[in-house]
């Protein structure tokens, strides 16, 4: 899971593409969501804070 959020978030760059990942499914979006549109989960996290 964390693989994956450190290579949407470029290490550590914001300007990525998708810097909001979801940490039930993993899904990477370019907003902030309340929950995922995904899966339903309630924790969307930018990138750079996993």
């Amino acid at each position: 899971m964390f693989d994956k959020a450190r290579n949407v978030s470029h290490l550590g760059d914001t300007d990525g593409d998708c810097p909001y990942l979801c940490m039930r499914c993993e899904a990477a979006f370019q907003v902030q969501y309340h929950s995922c549109p995904a899966c339903g989960g309630y924790d969307i996290r930018r990138a750079e804070w996993v």
